[in-house]
């Protein structure tokens, strides 16, 4: 199939989701999507015909205003995007992609697609609350952003991390697996490790479906027992503790961050108070064992003297 028919197929999925959310064929629009990507190395070379794309491109953006659904937007500017970057080498094919950045309230391409596009996908009625489309007009963001964006932070803090909106915490957190791995909750001391003993992405599910699913797919919503999210607070916060120790001023920088801070008054307390209870007990148990002493020694005495 001519990839002129794929875009033309494409621009009727978009129609017929904006008529019929429910009734899209979602597999088949990801398909003719990855159909038309797939061409636009090869165009690079084929100047011509690049071109002829450009033009056709452009002229099924125009019939339909890119606002009137949230999918129409996210993908045209994605596609067309990609089209700009990987197939026109000389200029002449990218009047779709001029005339779609022409309609942004942001021209720069990364960007534009962190905070206008990516919240597109969780807003409640976006997409249709269709978890396919969302998964994967995600990663199609996430790989534009790591191939053409700047670098991903890799010692992104907890903290820092609190600072993002929401669609950017997930963005962050899908580059990273892209970048980095996707067991990075496993390693200590990453910044997955630390969100999930911090129970934040069980904050983050609680927001909607989609969010749920989202870090369900990536297993980032384990469930453990107390005790084991205890003892693992625990074996963190006391291996930075014993580094602490090393540096009066750096022992009182730790011990006055709040999770730290937390556990360490925590044990303080607990310490106090099992030591309130165990010297009282200890001291009776000492004075009772005393006096058994005393009156057993005063009975030996009478009967010495009695004789």
């Amino acid at each position: 199939m001519a990839i002129s028919a794929y875009i033309e197929n494409l621009f009727t999925y978009l129609d017929r989701f904006e008529d019929r959310p429910a009734e899209i064929d979602t597999e088949a629009f990801v398909q003719t999507y990855s159909g038309i990507y797939a061409v636009f190395q090869a165009l690079r070379k084929e100047r011509d015909r690049a071109t002829e794309i450009d033009q056709f491109f452009l002229s099924k953006i125009k019939a339909t205003p890119l606002n009137k659904s949230d999918l129409r937007q996210v993908t045209v500017q994605l596609l067309v995007t990609y089209f700009e970057v990987e197939s026109d080498v000389d200029g002449q094919s990218n009047q779709a992609y001029l005339y779609c950045r022409g309609q942004r309230e942001l021209r720069q391409d990364a960007p534009f697609f962190e905070s206008h596009l990516a919240p597109k996908l969780f807003s409640e009625s976006g997409l249709g609350q269709n978890q396919r489309l969302v998964e994967f007009l995600l990663d199609e963001i996430v790989r534009y952003m790591n191939r053409y964006g700047s670098r991903i932070p890799v010692d992104l803090t907890p903290e820092q991390f609190d600072r993002l909106t929401e669609s950017s915490k997930f963005l962050m957190l899908a580059r990273r697996r892209l970048e980095l791995g996707k067991d990075l909750a496993r390693e200590r001391g990453s910044l997955e490790h630390q969100l999930l003993q911090f129970e934040t992405f069980r904050k983050l599910a609680a927001r909607g479906r989609i969010q749920r699913e989202l870090l369900s797919g990536w297993d980032y919503l384990q469930t453990t027992s107390f005790w084991s999210r205890l003892f693992g607070a625990i074996g963190d916060s006391l291996g930075r503790l014993g580094g602490a120790f090393k540096s009066w001023r750096y022992f009182r920088h730790v011990i006055r961050e709040r999770n730290t801070a937390y556990l360490f008054y925590s044990i303080i307390i607990v310490l106090a108070i099992a030591l309130a209870i165990w010297v009282p007990s200890k001291w009776l148990s000492y004075t009772d064992t005393k006096l058994q002493q005393l009156e057993q020694h005063a009975g030996e005495i009478q009967a010495q003297s009695g004789r």
